[in-house]
């Protein structure tokens, strides 16, 4: 079936393998195959071909997003979707909200934090999904999926080290006894200075088990913890080039999402928690010396923010129909302390309970599926939300060619900080909120040996949040309309070679001005190999190359364009014995010099080796 392979999945025979099932888009599982949205799979097979030690390292080889990353492994780390800004990708480990409202930028999700460990695979949905999950989803939807254990018990040991000092050790068990099945992993990972006062030192432990309590009865628990503490430039204050005072931010962060589902035939219950505590300080940034109007003053801060959630679904089917129907409700609560210039205090709390209902109702005739979704949320403090979606693919099984479109709306909240800070808060804010469609058609060639896709969309975020001089406040204002084109090729040369290729354009623009948007380059493009050399040894090959994007740096004004870039990722593997392998990272293998920001050099090769141990007692 068309569309049935995932992004970067193993150069085997399409046939022999069972079709990804995603279950980011709607509420149920439903194959790739038949999504109507614009997704991207990375399968197991790509976490362990790239060898990649966070999941920024994996996403760099991955098409139609961009990585937003400033300096070094710690640098704050976000992706973006079709022009959308950081904040406006809802994140989820196992379906749980990880975004932060408390932080200084609205709720983005900082990825640097996060490991590839116990990672079985990530989902991600380009477009309007509010439909579905409500606020924070008007953008898109990355879903990070944990493995899960099966089995006789398995045990596993991992350590790499490599230049910049950097070194790691994974480790981990998994099964199933009788009806408990579970896997677990703990890492431990840390790198010193790659440019300039640039470290990160980060520890991770995740868990996934599973009881199957009969008669189509399961109990799910999930729970994920990360601490780190990093160092390095701040945004927009010039990096290691163009720095004034010299002076690293520095930060302590700790994450923990808990999750349990309780799952019977037509129904299921969800409750989840997700904690992120945060104690950073950042120097002043200064415009000269002396400093001007456009220096901003040093800040430290401590923040907490919690997520509670419960949530019932219920399932209903009569082929070729089938519907969910599901009622939520959410608790965030967040606080700050913080002082500025080391004299003035700032502080704010805030709590925020939701009410959602939600419905969707799919058809599928083989041939056709199609869906409509609808989701209402009441926010405390704000209006009803109504959040719309369809979407339809068809599938020409004579021609090999499947079409598909969608069309939605999404909203985001105002984040906590936007609203309560004492300095630029603003208690009126609306909403800011998404509408787009896009029209997409895939087809194999060659006895479906080469597969090529492409897609077209168009999105409206309005009432975007935005700094007003003259009110010296955030106030809603703004309008961007972005839109472009999408295009992927893939190309089974051999039983064990396969080659990638992918390209997408992005326009995003303020409307009615002609201030640009920062970080958003108008193209991004890749080529990949994957090649199973024997049957011991494979290589995995990544080409990345990003355009200009418009930068601001308080300390060189007069510099406003990050320049294009091209960087090859390689990673190889030998399986030494059934238990035992060796594998090599390299990162920026040609050594390019470039800036991702102005004054943020990359910090040239990046060279790791290791190897893996897994064996059964």
């Amino acid at each position: 079936m068309i569309g049935a392979r995932a992004w970067g999945q193993e150069t085997e025979d399409p046939q022999q393998k069972a079709k990804p099932v995603v279950i980011t888009v709607s509420a149920q599982a439903i194959p790739e195959s038949s999504v109507s949205a614009s997704v991207t799979v990375i399968s197991r097979e790509m976490i362990e071909a790239s060898k990649a030690e966070n999941v920024i390292d994996l996403l760099q080889g991955v098409p139609f997003l961009h990585i937003s990353q400033t300096g070094g492994a710690g640098g704050l780390s976000a992706v973006m979707l079709r022009g959308g800004d950081p904040n406006f990708t809802f994140v989820m480990i196992d379906g749980i909200p990880v975004n932060d409202p408390t932080n200084l930028l609205g709720g983005s999700y900082d990825f640097s934090y996060l490991s590839t460990d116990q990672i079985e695979r990530i989902e991600i949905v380009r477009g309007p999904l509010s439909s579905v999950f409500g606020s924070e989803a008007i953008s898109g939807v990355m879903n990070i999926v944990s493995r899960k254990g099966a089995g006789p018990l398995k045990l596993f040991l991992e350590a790499r080290a490599g230049n910049f000092g950097s070194q790691e050790v994974r480790t981990g068990i998994q099964g199933q006894h009788l009806k408990w099945s579970y896997a677990f992993s703990g890492s431990y990972f840390d790198i010193d200075e790659q440019t300039a006062q640039d470290t990160l030192n980060r520890k991770t432990a995740a868990l996934f088990s599973s009881l199957d309590l009969g008669t189509g009865r399961v109990l799910n628990f999930t729970t994920r913890y990360t601490g780190s503490d990093a160092s390095g430039f701040p945004e927009n204050g010039g990096g290691p080039l163009f720095s004034i005072l010299r002076a690293p931010e520095k930060s302590e962060s700790e994450e923990l999402v808990l999750g349990v589902r309780y799952q019977q035939p037509a129904f299921e219950i969800d409750f989840d928690f997700f904690e992120h505590w945060n104690d950073s300080a950042t120097p002043a940034i200064l415009d000269g010396i002396p400093p001007g109007v456009f220096s901003l003053p040093s800040f430290e801060n401590k923040s907490d923010f919690e997520r509670t959630r419960i949530q019932a679904t219920g399932f209903w089917t009569r082929s070729p129909w089938s519907a969910t129907i599901s009622a939520s409700w959410k608790r965030e609560s967040g606080n700050s302390e913080g002082i500025i210039a080391e004299v003035f205090p700032t502080e704010f709390q805030l709590q925020r309970d939701t009410l959602a209902g939600a419905g969707e109702i799919l058809y599928d005739s083989g041939n056709l599926h199609a869906t409509f979704g609808i989701r209402v949320d009441d926010s405390e403090n704000f209006s009803e939300e109504v959040s719309p979606r369809f979407g339809a693919t068809y599938f020409f099984p004579n021609a090999g060619t499947r079409i598909r479109g969608t069309w939605g709306e999404g909203y985001k909240l105002p984040s906590f900080f936007a609203i309560s800070d004492p300095n630029i808060g603003n208690p009126d804010l609306l909403p800011e909120r998404s509408r787009g469609w896009d029209i997409g058609v895939e087809k194999e060639f060659l006895d479906a040996r080469l597969f090529v896709s492409g897609a077209w969309f168009h999105n409206s975020f309005r009432d975007l949040i935005d700094f007003s001089s003259d009110e010296f406040r955030l106030v809603n204002r703004r309008e961007v309309i972005s839109k472009g084109a999408e295009v992927e090729a893939r190309f089974r040369a051999t039983h064990a070679i396969q080659f990638l290729a992918h390209l997408n354009y992005v326009d995003a623009d303020i409307r009615d001005s002609t201030e640009p948007l920062r970080d958003r380059p108008k193209w991004r493009g890749g080529l990949g190999l994957d090649w199973q050399l024997t049957d011991a040894a494979r290589l995995h090959l990544r080409y990345t190359a990003v355009g200009k994007r418009f930068d601001f740096q308080i300390p060189v004004p007069e510099r406003s364009v990050a320049g294009e870039y091209q960087t090859l990722d390689l990673a190889a593997s030998y399986q030494i014995l059934d238990s035992l392998a060796a594998f090599l990272r390299v990162d920026n293998l040609l050594d390019h010099e470039f800036q991702e920001f102005i004054g943020f050099p990359n910090s040239g090769i990046y060279a790791r080796a290791g190897i893996s141990l897994s064996f059964e007692p």
